[in-house]
Parts: structure tokens; C-alpha cells; sequence
């Protein structure tokens, strides 16, 4: 079970929650925390077992809901368990005599069977149990998620519970600070105050404000050039820059769709493409050249479409750099060659380089692609060679852009 999304009716309730929040805390929880320091070890065992074996229940979908025995393998038995011999180890107590704590406090509560399981979890800390127990009870999370503290929390919106739970885990915490400052013990830190912290951020990140919708996508400029016809066709080369103007997102699975219509308006052909990723307040130099059958194009459009966005103030896809780049032309068309260097860490699967053929007053006159589906390694130069069977004539500059799976640098 996870959140993801708040209703604006919660939304509302977490506001007025939140804003309470410091006075709240200053309140209740700092006598609660107060009265745990201190105390001796069998008071503690007795307070653990009391906890653990008190239900808390909440109104849930017509239901009651027990927090502590939330899911078969979700649950409070475990929570504490983990939260336990984390605090433990995090003052430094010898393994083997935490264990012997955690079983004697908890052994008339708590699944015999369910504890031991974790034991051996924390002897292999490097272990997938360990991991997995970690992911599921550890003291740093985030929404959504699907370990322990963020179902609860999940289900506390849902619920209209949000009170009833933050009295859940000031309860779980006090339990574990009075262990962690058990006999007079003066910790420099807790593993349990890990706990407060991430409930806090997640209720602090719901209540901020959303953020805005994303700019569309902007066409800044197209312009191509026709061969001449042969059979039923043409030859027709394209460049089109097109504009990310969301400066902390980067544009995902952008579609293209360029039409071209003849002289009496009517649509002659559309041609479709897509980019992957376009950086944050980047423009990219889409090119194409493709076969076009039917009358001559008398007039250019083009819309380009993100399908998402992803969060992201810096830009990633502008670290290949095209080196040598030569045109030859020759009996109306142009050859290209040249090098593509990669300056990533790490291989890219597959890739496109786009180029764009300007005038000396930067006007676009025409543009090609090409693929390199073996990839590209880091600092290992691919060949280019860009075949256009048309001549663009007066094309002065040359301007690229790179386009790939922007998702392969963060996996």
C-alpha cells in the first residue's frame, strides 16, 4: 500500500496538522521524552511488552484497522525488533548482548520464530535479509514507499487518521528513546530520532506547495531544402529547433510531427519522429532528411509533444562532442564524416546525433541524422558519415545535438 496522490480535502487536514506541528511537539512529545530518560532496565523490558501488546486502531475504509498488525510481514512485532537492535548497535552494544536484551523483552509479545529471523538478519549486515529487513523497518524513508512507517502513514491520509498516527509513532519513539537512554545513558545520537525525522520530512514535503504545470515545448525554428524530383518524388532535408523552456526539467519522449502541405494548402504528407530526452532550458537541433512522394512542399509546420518530464536542473545530454566534421559535395548531394566522442562515465546503449546545416545568418537549411545502435563508450570515437542526397547550398555552419535514453545515466 502506498500514497500517491493527497486528496484535496487531506490536503487541507495535513495543512492545519502541520501548522500546529512545533507547538505539538513542544508540548506532548518533550514531556513524553522527558520522562523516558533514565530508567532501569527491567521498567524498560515492561514498558516494550506493554507497547507492543496494545493494539492501535484506527477507522479505515469502513473497517478498524490495527497499526500494529498491520500485514502479515508488515507489522509492529518486527518494527520494533529492527528499531531495537538498530539502537542498539548504533551505542555500541555488543551484539550478542542485544540480542539477549530484545529476546527477554519482547519474548512474551512477540513471535519467537519472526524475532530470531531478524537476529540472524543484523549477523549478516551485507546480507539480502538484512537489506530487506532494512527497506521494510529501517529509520530513513520517504513517500511512497512500501515499508512500514509510510503505509502508515498512507493509510493515516487515507483515513483521516494523520493525529492518531504521529501518536503512534511518538509512542514507538519514547519506547526507544527510554532504551537508548536506559540507566542513565547519555547517547551523542539515536538511531530512533532517524524515525521523527523522515516522518517529518514526508509530511513537510505533502504540504508544500505543488509544483507548476510544465511550460509546453516550443518550435523556435525550421527550414529545409528539396532535391530535385525524380520518379513520383523528392528528397527533402529538415531541421527543426525545438525549445525545453522548463529550466529545472528535462522534456521525456517528446513526439514530433512535421506536416507539409503543397501550394493549395492541402497536406501533401506528415512525417513523425521522437526525441528521448531534451535538457532543462535547452534547445535541441532536431535534423531529418527523408524521400517524399507527391506535389512539392510549399509550406512547413511542426508540433513536438513531451509525454512526461523528469526533475532536473542540469543539463546531461550536451557531453558528446562531434569533432572533424567535413561536407563533401559532390553530383548534388553531401558526405559528411567526423568524429563523436563521448564524455559520459559509463557506455550509452544506443544514440542519435541530429545535425543541422545553417547559412551565415544561422538560418536552418536543412538537416540529417544517423544512429549508432552498437552504442557509445566513454572517450572512444564513433565515425560519422552523414550521407544527404540533396545540396544545400550556402549552408556556412553546422550545429548538432545528441539524443538517447537520458534514464541510462542514473540506473
Amino acid at each position: 500500500m502506498t500514497l500517491l496522490s493527497v486528496p484535496k480535502s487531506n490536503r487541507k487536514f495535513i495543512f492545519s496538522f502541520c501548522d500546529k506541528k512545533e507547538r505539538f511537539m513542544k508540548s506532548n512529545m518533550e514531556t513524553e521524552y522527558k520522562n523516558a530518560v533514565g530508567k532501569g532496565a527491567g521498567e524498560v523490558m515492561r514498558d516494550l511488552a506493554e507497547f507492543l501488546s496494545t493494539p492501535f486502531v484506527i477507522r479505515y475504509k469502513e473497517q478498524t484497522l490495527d497499526l500494529c498488525a498491520l500485514l502479515p510481514d508488515l507489522n509492529m512485532h518486527e518494527q520494533l525488533t529492527f528499531a531495537l537492535m538498530s539502537e542498539a548497535l548504533t551505542q555500541g552494544w555488543d551484539p550478542a548482548h542485544a540480542e539477549g536484551f530484545v529476546r527477554n523483552a519482547l519474548s512474551s509479545v512477540a513471535d519467537p520464530a519472526a524475532t530470531e529471523a531478524i537476529f540472524a538478519a543484523f549477523r549478516e549486515p551485507h546480507g539480502k535479509n538484512y537489506v530487506e529487513y532494512s527497506r521494510k523497518y529501517g529509520n530513513r524513508f520517504s513517500m511512497p514507499g512500501s515499508g512500514y512507517w509510510p503505509t502508515v502513514l498512507a493509510v493515516g491520509i487515507d483515513a483521516d487518521e494523520i493525529p492518531r498516527v504521529m501518536q503512534y509513532l511518538r509512542a514507538f519513539s519514547v519506547v526507544l528513546m527510554e532504551f537508548a537512554y536506559m540507566e542513565n545513558r547519555n547517547p551523542q545520537t539515536t538511531y530512533t530520532w532517524g524515525y521523527s525525522e523522515s516522518f517529518h520530512n514526508i509530511l513537510d514535503e505533502l504540504t508544500k506547495e505543488p509544483d507548476p504545470e510544465p511550460l509546453p515545448l516550443k518550435v523556435r525554428a525550421i527550414g529545409g531544402t528539396a532535391g530535385k524530383r525524380v520518379g513520383d518524388g523528392y528528397e527533402l532535408s529538415l531541421g527543426i529547433d525545438i525549445e525545453n523552456p522548463n529550466a529545472d526539467r528535462m522534456a521525456r519522449d517528446v513526439e514530433i510531427d512535421v506536416t507539409l502541405k503543397d501550394r493549395n494548402g492541402a497536406i501533401i504528407t506528415v512525417l513523425r519522429d521522437r526525441i528521448r530526452s531534451i535538457d532543462p532550458a535547452g534547445i535541441y537541433h532536431f535534423g531529418i532528411t527523408r524521400r517524399i512522394r507527391g506535389a512539392a512542399v510549399a509550406s512547413l509546420s511542426a508540433v513536438a509533444k513531451a509525454s512526461g518530464y523528469l526533475k532536473l536542473s542540469t543539463p546531461v545530454m550536451k557531453h558528446a562532442r562531434l569533432e572533424n566534421f567535413r561536407v563533401k559535395t559532390e553530383n548534388g548531394e553531401m558526405n559528411t564524416t567526423g568524429t563523436l566522442i563521448g564524455k559520459y562515465d559509463r557506455p550509452i546503449a544506443a544514440l542519435c546525433l541530429h545535425c543541422q546545416f545553417l547559412s551565415a545568418e544561422n538560418k536552418i537549411l536543412g538537416g540529417a541524422n544517423e544512429w549508432f545502435f552498437d552504442g557509445m563508450q566513454p572517450e572512444i570515437p564513433l565515425t560519422v558519415a552523414l550521407h544527404i542526397p540533396v545540396e544545400i547550398k550556402g549552408a556556412a555552419k553546422v550545429v548538432y545535438s545528441v539524443d538517447f535514453d537520458a534514464l541510462e545515466l542514473i540506473r
